[in-house]
């Protein structure tokens, strides 16, 4: 059933992919994320699941070090 609302449309698949990117957000294990969501393999929920586009800062922080070096 749909509403006339304001709120943009989710699905429980939304819901899905925002506790795996909380559970991968708080460093916690693959392995972790995908027993939470009943998968057998930890690569159906790397792949799919787990955003992996983040920037990690230690590399950024190295990267600087490197180029700015006296």
């Amino acid at each position: 059933m749909t509403v006339a609302s304001d709120i943009p449309d989710v699905s429980s698949h939304s819901f899905r992919k925002t506790i795996a990117t909380l559970i991968d957000e708080e460093g916690l294990s693959a392995r972790i994320g995908a027993d939470q969501l009943g998968h057998s393999n930890v690569s159906m929920t790397q792949n799919n699941y787990m955003w992996r586009g983040q920037t990690h800062t230690e590399v950024a922080d190295l990267l600087d070090r490197a180029i700015t070096a006296d």
